[in-house]
C-alpha cells in the first residue's frame, strides 16, 4: 500500500502503528483493503452476519441496536475507531449492533480470514493487535457502565 497510507494510519492509530513499527503496520496494511463507504449506509446490521473488521480513517458512524422506537444508540464512531472486531473475535461472525454511516466513510477492511492468519502467524503482529483490542473493549465496558449509571441516576432523579 502507498506510503501515504502508512501516514494516515499513523494519524488515525498512533498507538497501534507504533506499538506495530514501520515494517508490522506494512504487513497489517498489506492484509488490508481500502473501503469507501457512503453516507446513509448500514456497515453492519444488528445480528448479520460479518466478514470483515475495519479500521475506520475518515467519516463519521452512529453504533446502535433495535430499530424505530426501540433504536438505542450505543455511541458514536469515526476516525481511530476499529468495527467489527467482537464478531470476528467471537467467532460467532454476527454483529452485535448496527453502525450506520453519517458522513462518507473511508476505512481499511481486513477479511476475517487475514484477521485469523494474521494472528496465527505473525506473533509480533497478533500480541500488539490482541492487546490493543483488550484495551478497547475494556473502555466500551467501563464507557458503558458509566453510561448505565448515569441514566440510572437520571431516572431515580426525575
Amino acid at each position: 500500500m502507498p506510503s501515504d497510507l502508512q501516514s494516515e494510519f499513523q494519524r488515525c492509530f498512533p498507538q497501534l502503528a507504533t506499538q506495530l513499527g514501520p515494517e508490522g503496520a506494512q504487513r497489517l496494511l498489506d492484509a488490508c483493503s481500502v473501503a469507501e463507504i457512503p453516507a446513509g449506509r448500514r456497515l453492519f446490521r444488528d445480528r448479520m452476519p460479518v466478514d470483515s473488521l475495519y479500521f475506520v480513517l475518515e467519516g463519521a458512524m452512529t453504533v446502535y441496536i433495535g430499530e424505530g422506537r426501540d433504536k438505542i444508540v450505543l455511541g458514536q464512531g469515526g476516525p481511530g475507531d476499529w468495527l467489527g472486531e467482537v464478531a470476528i473475535l467471537s467467532g460467532e461472525m454476527r454483529a452485535s449492533s448496527t453502525v450506520l454511516t453519517d458522513t462518507p466513510c473511508r476505512a481499511l477492511r481486513m477479511r476475517s480470514q487475514d484477521f485469523e492468519n494474521m494472528v496465527l502467524h505473525d506473533e509480533d503482529i497478533a500480541y500488539v493487535l490482541l492487546e490493543q483490542l483488550v484495551d478497547m473493549l475494556s473502555r466500551r465496558l467501563r464507557d458503558s457502565m458509566a453510561s448505565e449509571q448515569r441514566l440510572a441516576q437520571a431516572t431515580h432523579s426525575a
